[in-house]
């Protein structure tokens, strides 16, 4: 396609389409058919006509001698259009994708993602991190091409649209004006094109980071508490970050970066040998948890207690998920790698990365070179695959949920056991023992950045992968919280391991005096205002804390004046009628779901008025379900009969003449879609009921209750409603922390209908068909598989509603949905209750109520504790707390009836 200003090759337009309009008298086709003719042989064109068009012999008399005639060129020996063209009418569009590094153009991803790692692997490496990056941000996608052949990427040009501008080195003529000179409109050109140059070069690439230290005036109090501008003076930190990644086990070197021109690698066997201390540190946790578990609370409170005078309230527990799990690990490994490799370096350009280096103590690195020489050393029968398999975690912050970063951890039952754990790892003792000297180690001059466990963390403070970003106390304090965690680990198995640690002479622990050997050392290493890495991490974590609560929400809403949509980051909008649409949309989907389970069937309504729910009651496996004065135990034969002998979609078949069989694809069909209700049961949960809670306990949610636990679902005023224990808070308060949320009456009428009928057919379904007898208590569990549900699954069920509600175009996750909730609460949810002194009785500010309390014989606190009148915080589940809750839920977006 020429346009006006484009250049022209030695074939005109008027050479190469004028002949079009003889073609067009005589045959009746579209443009693009008469450029595939351009594309035959003379000989070939009557043929084609005839078996493509049905273009009668008469009428295709003398036609070779016409095309002849017309003197028509080769379109393969055409030169191509200039990129940025208009489109031509006469040519077919293309939409395809070019790489950023040369001329090649495909209408396939594919094809290009397999030509980047093949051709251009080194730019990729020096424009990000080497194994974190998305090729697409090396491919220019939605590009519309044409050809003079039909499909001819390869000899194609880009058009522009409409709706894209690919080319955008020339000036929009209508910018300048028209008494402008030329030779000021070209030098301006120039000007423009060279600017649009430099910008399209910097896209998606940060601006330079700014090493040099700030005014005082201009240092926050993070960064002078943190100093990690004085100490990152003159260091490459985008190598530092580099060497501090996971092993790369591609059999290739890994790309460290140039410095001093000089380009830096990895060798192969080097990162083997990472990779075979990373499987050491993962089997040496395993026996740390053995250990954690095997230790008394009184031992575990002090390991945690941040002061050396007293334990803390709540022992040290192991964390909850293994997402977590492997987190946690990842910052020692990375801490291992960063060591190591820097070690490997020539001493001149290793000390050039940060002053600390250059003070290294011989000690120091003696241990280094002796860790990084454990293949020597490794078991022949050890399995390098543990239970927590080494390889790398992607941050997925669009299925996080908010992390406050405290030093809390999660209690959890690990998948090892003592028995899979050898009693002689000696890859495992070595590196244990350097690891316990990265946590026990001396500051040098009184500065803790000369410790390597504390030099690492400022390293993690620079964000990856480039290092052109200090991390603010939000991003940083749950680094430092798994420092922590992977500190105080060490220093129990260290101290008081569990079975001995043969190779560098560590003992089992003791009999007896366990308590007297570990506060010996940690008094002097574990505490806070200790010169050592964890008294460091202890005072930067709790400033830290203290900051990031200064520094705002993750989201900044704006209402409208008539407060009907809500605005956040500029562009992104949401009104209250999409984001009621958002619950309509999954009820009306979960009705349809809940009424092809029950197979058309209606039960009676149920008046839950009638129903007993003894919320008290402790006894396992106890629910309303369960209770005898309901009589909804066997309540679910009805529908289990109605299934078995349904003539459409029956749960059996016929077998020969006279018998009957399981009809297994039928029964795993019920199955499947008992699972998919149970999601939208899920999410209805979270969407009604008022402010949205978090993911990681809505999925503790159990149904009944067990020999240690409390179900999650009753009925209280004839409403259902479900309990959320906050296990987080109730770690880091150790008091207990319980929400209650009501249900609309659709979403109760669902969740009854669940309850009472379908998941007891679902797993009578799965006890005698595929005789697999598993009654999980937790509500929110597939049946038709083993496993269970993540924020993850949670997630992507809400994003697939939200996207087809009218009004949201964005997809909405589980930390926005939550930020949304509380938003809309604040804004059209009134106070269900004002701020009083519950306890107060000799102020006179005191309520007259207090004399109810005094006449009972009890001051406020005692009478309220001993008979059930307690409220005002969610420590106890009690009535008054229940009111309160009931009346959080005008947030809903279901409809009442």
């Amino acid at each position: 396609m020429f346009s006006q200003n484009a250049k022209r090759g030695p074939f005109p337009d008027a050479l190469i389409f004028q002949p079009v309009l003889r073609l067009r008298d005589a045959f009746p086709l579209d443009n693009y058919e008469y450029l595939k003719i351009y594309a035959l042989q003379v000989d070939d064109i009557s043929r084609h006509l005839r078996k493509n068009h049905d273009v009668l012999k008469s009428t295709r008399r003398h036609l070779n001698s016409l095309i002849r005639s017309l003197h028509l060129p080769n379109p393969d020996l055409l030169p191509a259009r200039a990129d940025g063209s208009t489109p031509h009418p006469h040519l077919a569009l293309q939409v395809g994708a070019a790489c950023k590094y040369c001329d090649l153009r495909s209408t396939s991803l594919e094809v290009l993602s397999r030509h980047l790692k093949k051709a251009h692997e080194c730019e990729i490496r020096r424009a990000g991190s080497k194994r974190k990056y998305w090729l697409r941000d090396h491919i220019e996608e939605r590009l519309t091409f044409q050809s003079w052949t039909a499909k001819d990427i390869l000899r194609s040009w880009i058009v522009s649209t409409s709706d894209r501008q690919p080319e955008r080195g020339s000036v929009n003529s209508g910018l300048l004006p028209q008494e402008t000179s030329d030779p000021v409109k070209n030098f301006a050109q120039q000007l423009f094109t060279e600017e649009r140059e430099r910008l399209e070069k910097q896209s998606g690439v940060r601006r330079p980071f700014d090493g040099s230290a700030p005014t005082p005036s201009l240092m926050t109090n993070w960064m002078r508490r943190a100093g990690w501008h004085d100490l990152f003076s003159g260091a490459c930190r985008k190598i530092l970050v580099t060497l501090s990644e996971m092993p790369w086990t591609t059999g290739r070197p890994v790309w460290l970066g140039v410095y001093d021109g000089e380009v830096l690698h990895s060798p192969v066997g080097d990162e083997r040998r990472l990779a075979l201390i990373m499987a050491a540190l993962d089997r040496l946790f395993d026996r740390c948890g053995e250990t954690v578990r095997c230790t008394d609370v009184c031992v575990r409170r002090w390991l945690r207690g941040k002061f050396p005078d007293r334990p803390y309230k709540a022992p040290f527990e192991l964390v909850i998920r293994p997402a977590s799990e492997r987190a946690y690990r990842k910052e020692l490994k990375r801490c291992l790698c960063l060591w190591l490799r820097l070690l490997q370096l020539p001493p001149s350009t290793a000390s050039n990365f940060g002053q600390t280096l250059s003070g290294r103590k011989s000690d120091q690195s003696t241990q280094t070179i002796r860790i990084s020489h454990t293949k020597r050393i490794a078991p022949k029968n050890t399995k390098t695959k543990t239970k927590i398999a080494m390889k790398r975690e992607e941050d997925n912050e669009e299925y996080s949920e908010d992390d406050d970063g405290s030093d809390a951890e999660s209690f959890t039952v690990w998948s090892s056991n003592s028995q899979e754990i050898g009693p002689d790892d000696p890859a495992a003792d070595v590196v244990l023992q350097f690891c316990y000297h990265m946590v026990t180690e001396d500051f040098e001059d009184g500065r803790s950045s000369s410790t390597m466990l504390v030099y690492f963390s400022a390293v993690r403070g620079l964000s990856t992968p480039s290092g052109d970003e200090y991390l603010r106390p939000h991003r940083f304090t749950p680094i430092l919280s798994r420092l922590i965690y992977c500190a105080r680990l060490i220093f129990l198995e260290a101290l008081l391991p569990r079975f001995p640690h043969k190779y560098v002479g560590i003992a089992s622990r003791p009999r007896y005096g366990q308590l007297k050997t570990l506060n010996a050392v940690r008094r002097e290493r574990m505490c806070d205002g200790t010169l050592s890495p964890m008294g460091e991490f202890l005072s930067l974590l709790a400033y830290g804390n203290a900051l990031q609560r200064c520094e705002g929400p993750v989201y900044h809403f704006h209402w409208s004046e008539d407060g009907d949509v809500l605005s956040w980051d500029g562009h992104s909008r949401l009104s209250m009628d999409s984001f009621r649409g958002l619950a309509r949309e999954v009820l009306r989907s979960a009705t349809l779901r809940c009424k092809r389970l029950m197979y058309d069937w209606e039960p009676a309504d149920i008046n839950l008025n009638n129903i007993r729910d003894k919320i008290s009651t402790t006894t396992p496996g106890y629910s309303f379900v369960s209770d005898p004065a309901n009589g909804l135990a066997d309540a679910y034969l009805d529908l289990f009969l109605r299934a078995c002998a349904s003539p459409t979609d029956g749960l059996l078949k016929k077998h020969g003449q006279d018998q009957s069989t399981w009809d297994a694809k039928a029964a795993q069909a019920y199955l499947d879609g008992h699972d998919e209700f149970l999601k939208m049961l899920m999410v209805l949960f979270n969407l009604d009921g008022g402010q949205a809670a978090r993911i990681s306990e809505l999925l503790t949610i159990e149904h009944c209750n067990t020999s240690s636990r409390l179900r999650g679902i009753c009925i209280y005023g004839a409403k259902m409603f479900s309990i959320t224990r906050h296990h987080k808070t109730r770690l880091s308060t150790n008091n207990e922390f319980q929400v209650a949320r009501f249900f609309s009456k659709p979403v109760t009428m669902l969740a009854y209908r669940y309850l009472v009928y379908i998941r007891p057919v679902a797993y009578t379904i799965l006890r005698k068909c595929f005789l697999h007898a598993s009654e999980d208590t937790l509500l929110f569990a597939p049946a038709s598989r083993s496993g269970s549900w993540t924020t993850k699954t949670f997630t992507e069920e809400l994003r697939q509603f939200s996207k087809a509600v009218p009004g949201i175009s964005f997809g909405i996750g589980v930390q926005l949905y939550r930020q949304l909730s509380i938003a809309i609460t604040e804004k059209h949810v009134h106070r269900v209750a004002i701020n009083f002194n519950r306890f107060d009785d000799v102020t006179n500010a005191a309520e007259e109520d207090v004399a109810f309390a005094w006449q009972s014989g009890h001051r406020p606190m005692q009478r309220y504790s001993t008979y059930g009148l307690d409220g005002a915080f969610p420590d106890q589940l009690q009535p008054a707390l229940l009111r309160i809750c009931q009346g959080l839920g005008r947030v809903a977006c279901v409809p009442k009836d």
